[in-house]
């Protein structure tokens, strides 16, 4: 139901070269408030451990459909292989799914008092059109920005994809 994206590269780069090139565009996740005038240099933020990592792309503005991205780091040959995860935030989705819920209960209860009433009520478009604005909107926010951190990543590692899934 949301938009997520899964994909392999492979690097010549070793392991923990690419923990290396993380660590030099991701600053660690921070408790404390951060003020917009106080810009990292750093792209991304998060957290790397030694064969995963868990990132976002830093934002300065509000986009509530910003992308989180996982990673698993192995060996492969003399390079590595990374398994990438491109999602949503946990919290987007639980959002969006309480929300789309209330709103299709309401188109629900709507169609059913019209086909009781045997009269078409033209509120029941009402909640469709919400429906369809919150079906689309993830989409239209999430693959810009996964394609994006995608080239971002492939350019870094300097590497390729094996495949998408």
């Amino acid at each position: 139901m949301f938009p997520s994206q899964r994909f392999t590269m492979t690097t010549y780069l070793s392991p923990q070269d690419v923990l290396k090139k993380l660590s030099e565009v991701v600053a660690p996740t921070s408790n404390k408030i951060q003020f917009r005038w106080r810009r990292s240099k750093k792209p991304y933020q998060g957290q790397i451990a030694e064969h995963s990592f868990k990132i976002s792309r830093i934002i300065y503005n509000r986009n509530s459909f910003s992308t989180e991205i996982e990673g698993r780091i192995q060996a492969h040959g003399r390079g590595s292989q990374i398994e990438i995860e491109i999602k949503l935030h946990p919290f987007v989705i639980i959002f969006m799914s309480f929300w789309l819920s209330l709103v299709a209960l309401v188109a629900f209860m709507i169609l059913g008092e019209s086909l009781f009433e045997r009269n078409f009520n033209l509120a029941f478009l009402i909640p469709v059109g919400m429906l369809i604005l919150g079906l689309a909107l993830p989409r239209i926010a999430f693959f810009p920005e996964a394609k994006r951190s995608k080239k971002f990543l492939m350019k870094l590692f300097q590497s390729r994809e094996e495949n998408s899934i």
